[in-house]
């Protein structure tokens, strides 16, 4: 069908901390637009055909990415018993067959590395990735056809010496050590960095990256990491199109900030956010994760309430807002996990140049996900401090990690 999109889906194939895997590899289907359903990838292959699975396979082939033609994707096994890989996998386009090309170690080390996320730097040069067990980042060239470089790869363990980090942090149960959780890939008018959302040490890396280098990755930087916002644990980014602003998401707190790039490098400028939000205000149940059945909720009704007054402060003057933020009634500055009930994951922003709002989807307990809609100004920044995030539910699994915003099929081609 022309109105179809195809649609490559990883999975869990394993029963880990976090998930119950049932999965047995990739699949290759469509998207039908018309019906909004999916469907065989051709006329004669199966809905449900794994590929790539196996023993000898990847075993949890959970995020995939590609390069600007698609012909080649990019593979995390995001494996809690050893590195895992990074694997280079061929697409056929016409029948959706794939093919592994080759794979390296996510991590130099042996432990469980749990590879999450992996991205293409601009240009093509290289494949960069971050591993979430073993807080570190692998930076790998890409060959003619697509696969991977191993003897290239640079493998960089976060911290770095040049910023310690104390552990645990607020959240003891969650901030342990250092958990790299994206390689994004941040383009500036000069340069290139490699935003890289730390849930653990608590802060964003900003890592330069230098495609000529025999070793492309620089000293990471620690940025986004406001006393504030402390103990919220940045997860998830991305960046405004045409706007020097990128949008964190923090896992622990379920709170979204807007921070400032420096146009010439793509890094994130410092730690002060220019706005907050608290993406889930109010949401009623009990604590995710960590050592939540304790938690005090009546603390964490003020530290929402601080959030809220910091939020809109900063709007206005970041000083005035730190001062809200240091005279209010939270108790200890942090709840021991998210909003009361949920835990943010990915974070999007709507199609187009100037898009309209950021979306973040969570998982709520003991309920349906959800999708939050924050409405944007045309410049980028949250509309309000005081709006609460128009919220969609009704459709969503129990667990929503990653989504896809598509564009209206006219603006599209017809494709």
């Amino acid at each position: 069908s022309k109105m179809s999109t195809p649609l490559l889906v990883g999975t869990y194939g394993e029963k880990l901390g976090h998930v119950d895997g049932k999965g047995k590899g990739v699949y290759a289907v469509r998207f039908d637009r018309e019906t909004l359903s999916l469907v065989p990838f051709t006329p004669t292959a199966g809905l449900t055909t794994p590929q790539l699975g196996g023993a000898s396979g990847l075993v949890n082939p959970t995020w995939l990415t590609s390069c600007g033609d698609g012909k080649v994707l990019y593979i995390c096994d995001e494996r809690g018993d050893g590195p895992g890989n990074l694997a280079a996998v061929s697409v056929d386009a016409a029948t959706g067959a794939l093919a592994l090309l080759n794979s390296i170690p996510a991590d130099d080390r042996a432990g469980g590395a749990a590879c999450c996320h992996a991205s293409v730097t601009p240009g093509g040069a290289h494949v960069v990735a971050s591993n979430y067990c073993a807080g570190s980042v692998v930076a790998v060239a890409r060959r003619a056809d697509g696969s991977l470089d191993a003897p290239s790869a640079q493998y960089v363990h976060l911290p770095p010496a040049s910023h310690p980090v104390s552990f645990p942090g607020p959240n003891a149960a969650r901030q342990e050590a250092s958990h790299a959780h994206m390689a994004y890939c941040s383009a500036g008018t000069h340069g290139t960095t490699i935003l890289v959302p730390d849930l653990g040490c608590d802060v964003v890396w900003s890592i330069p990256y230098d495609a000529e280098s025999a070793k492309p990755l620089g000293e990471p930087v620690a940025t986004a990491s406001p006393p504030e916002l402390r103990g919220g644990g940045p997860r998830h980014l991305v960046r405004h199109p045409t706007e020097p602003l990128v949008y964190v998401g923090y896992e622990l707190t379920s709170v979204l900030a807007a921070y400032p790039i420096d146009k010439r490098t793509g890094a994130i400028a410092g730690d002060e956010p220019l706005c907050a939000l608290n993406v889930l205000d109010g949401d009623a149940g009990g604590f995710m994760g960590g050592s939540g059945e304790d938690a005090d909720l009546s603390s964490v009704a003020a530290y929402q309430t601080t959030v809220r007054k910091y939020a809109r402060l900063l709007q206005g003057s970041a000083a005035a807002a730190t001062a809200a933020w240091h005279g209010g009634e939270h108790r200890g500055g942090v709840p021991l996990c998210s909003d009361k009930a949920t835990s943010i994951a990915a974070v999007r922003l709507a199609p187009g140049d100037a898009p309209s709002h950021v979306v973040v989807s969570s998982r709520l307990v003991d309920a349906a996900g959800a999708l939050s809609c924050v409405a944007l100004t045309p410049g980028g920044l949250f509309k309000s401090a005081e709006d609460e995030p128009v919220r969609i539910t009704s459709t969503l699994g129990r667990t929503p990690r990653d989504f896809v915003l598509l564009p209206p099929p006219s603006s599209a081609g017809g494709r």
